[in-house]
């Protein structure tokens, strides 16, 4: 059990609690519906940059963007259910330091020589493969290069957009926030103890008091608090008691339920229907409810198979997809522009262009997970144990 939680007033204490595994396949499988809404949605005038009637309906009619809350709410549960209990019992700032920084190191090295490279390259696509002006001007890029490195970039984006262009790797406003929030948390866990859960709670229940605009881009942490509050909730027997067992036992219901919560991610986000007014902590809500019903990994929402193990492959590469998307997109539209000019394409001549960069986007991403993130991953994973191994040296 979780000390931490249960200092929360959520869980009961256990001084033999240990990190849970951080790979649930289902939850997996969420990550990688994720990914491949967010890779829709920017289909729409980042690929799609004629006038056409699917552009509109992607950008009017559907909230693909809510695959980024489903992300959050992944990563808070994730993550919280690892590190959390490792920070159970520390009560001295030596034990404290051990945990933090070995969480930091190899989380460092998971993701940020990714993500330094996906913002050094559009300032060379953009002096060298721009003659249609897709990669923006040297400005915008070598801002938002800054503000990413800084781990800024939403920051950058707020104070930006509508107002000036924001760089090709605007993507990685939704990585700043992240690497922020969980910067603090080591720091929350350890000094808020009992009462880690209220502010926890304050973030989640946010969403449902904030309007879509720029700010967002500086607060948007309801899912990501969401799916810590999962994470302490999920040793408690109560958690066990209301597992949906139902959906093990009913391919019709575990089908209906996944397509029911992911259109309705899709439904109430879409900008042009105005379902709800204040849709931020609806679409949270609804990302940790998929959450729940995965992180009990047990058929509930997508059973074990091929198509499962094909959806694992597709998370395993989340992030790499996340991160070279638009610059690819960006490139099919400047070999557009450069082979035909700017002419309409013809329903034949898109439906081809649209395939060839989606296979451009796997095969890029698939370069970038084997080639630089997996490799990186398990130095920084060896790093982050040496550090931890001399720390405890060095404490006894």
């Amino acid at each position: 059990m979780n000390k931490i939680g249960a200092q929360a007033g959520i869980l009961p204490v256990s001084r033999t609690s240990a990190p849970a595994s951080n790979r649930l396949p289902e939850v997996e499988v969420l990550r990688a519906i994720a990914v491949m809404m967010v890779l829709l949605e920017h289909l729409s005038y980042n690929l799609l940059f004629w006038p056409s009637k699917l552009a509109k309906f992607i950008y009017q009619d559907t909230g693909l963007w809510a695959g980024v809350d489903l992300f959050f709410a992944i990563s808070g549960f994730v993550i919280a259910r690892s590190l959390l209990p490792r920070l159970a019992g520390v009560e001295d700032w030596a034990g404290f330091t051990r945990v933090a920084v070995t969480f930091w190191i190899a989380r460092a090295w998971r993701l940020l020589p990714s993500a330094w490279l996906w913002l050094t390259l559009p300032l060379l696509l953009c002096l060298v493969f721009n003659t249609s002006g897709v990669y923006e001007t040297f400005a915008a890029n070598w801002g938002l290069f800054i503000a990413g490195v800084l781990d800024l970039a939403n920051f950058h984006m707020a104070l930006l957009i509508g107002h000036q262009p924001l760089g090709v790797a605007f993507v990685q406003w939704s990585l700043s926030l992240e690497e922020q929030f969980y910067l603090l948390l080591p720091f929350a866990a350890f000094f808020c103890r009992r009462k880690l859960v209220y502010p926890l709670l304050v973030l989640a229940a946010a969403g449902f008091f904030v309007c879509n605009g720029p700010i967002i881009f500086l607060t948007r942490l309801w899912p990501v608090a969401s799916g810590v509050l999962l994470a302490l909730w999920s040793p408690h027997p109560s958690y066990q008691a209301t597992a949906p067992t139902g959906l093990g036992k009913s391919r019709v219901a575990r089908n209906a339920t996944l397509i029911f919560l992911v259109g309705s991610l899709s439904f109430v986000g879409a900008l042009g229907l105005h379902v709800v007014s204040f849709y931020q902590g609806p679409v949270a809500l609804l990302s940790v409810l998929l959450v729940w019903i995965a992180s009990y990994d047990r058929g509930f929402l997508w059973q074990d198979g091929f198509s499962r193990r094909v959806m694992e492959v597709i998370a395993a590469r989340s992030y790499s997809l996340y991160l070279v998307h638009i610059p690819v997109y960006f490139a099919a539209h400047e070999m557009w522009f450069r082979y035909y000019g700017m002419p309409n394409p013809t329903r034949l001549q898109a439906l081809v262009m649209v395939a060839l960069t989606i296979l451009t986007v796997a095969i890029v991403a698939e370069l970038n997970h084997r080639c630089l993130e997996k490799p990186l991953r398990e130095h920084g994973k060896r790093l982050a144990a040496r550090y931890r191994n001399g720390a405890i040296a060095a404490a006894v």
